[in-house]
């Protein structure tokens, strides 16, 4: 989809109280569905909002409107060694209480899944709760996040095996700007030196340039990022 595409599309999709969907183009990812349809392969592509999207719209309107809005600790429905679900009750002093439920497989999951199951289990279940209220509620989406429909793509089988979609999912903009604020944060240097450090460490991990990084690699570096700087305030 064009840049032009989107904005019509997020100009189809509601207001929520103070903000506009088209003002968070930037956290919207485009996944890319392909099936085969009579011999022929056919490529269709869908619009869905990352969680960190509908958060910045959240927390937006609700200084704008000079409202609260509260996140309860999360509780947890199910933890055993082969997931974890976790509910999340999300409420604003405008729109009431809402509640997300979302599951990490422990077992057969994504990387992130696997090794930070806490975070996307907590992170997926903000996002639709935040959805819930009408934030990032993109035609056609329904209330899934893209980080729900990666993590949903990865689990399903391959195209050699039933002919279903298959996913490509690129880092979203925010997440590329968030890698090179946190890169330089413990590294300094100019952006140039930055985006070759980044390159080099996405080279050295996943044999490619952080051009062509996919979502779950870009939260993997960050959540890589966020564990060592815990590590060093430990030490400190």
């Amino acid at each position: 989809m064009t840049r032009e595409e989107l904005l019509a599309l997020c100009r189809r999709a509601r207001d929520v109280g103070s903000v506009k969907h088209e003002d968070f183009i930037d956290y919207i990812v485009v996944l890319e569905s392909r099936r085969k349809v009579d011999d022929e392969w056919q490529t269709t592509e869908h619009a869905y909002m990352a969680v960190d999207g509908k958060l910045a719209m959240a927390n937006e309107d609700h200084r704008q409107q000079g409202k609260r809005l509260d996140f309860a600790e999360p509780k947890i429905l199910l933890d055993n060694p082969d997931q974890l679900t976790l509910q999340v009750t999300v409420t604003s002093e405008v729109y009431g209480t809402r509640h997300g439920i979302a599951t990490s497989r422990k077992k057969g999951g994504t990387t992130a899944e696997r090794e930070f199951p806490w975070e996307v289990a907590e992170t997926s279940a903000i996002g639709r709760a935040l959805a819930a209220m009408g934030y990032g509620l993109i035609p056609g989406a329904g209330l899934a996040s893209a980080e729900d429909m990666l993590r949903a793509s990865a689990a399903a089988p391959s195209d050699k095996e039933r002919g279903a979609a298959r996913r490509v999912v690129l880092m979203t903009a925010n997440q590329r700007n968030k890698l090179i604020e946190m890169y330089r944060e413990r590294h300094g240097g100019s952006e140039s030196e930055v985006l070759q450090g980044l390159d080099a460490l996405f080279q050295s991990a996943f044999k490619h340039t952080m051009s062509e990084a996919t979502m779950e690699e870009a939260s993997k570096v960050i959540g890589q990022f966020i564990a060592q700087k815990g590590e060093r305030a430990k030490k400190t």
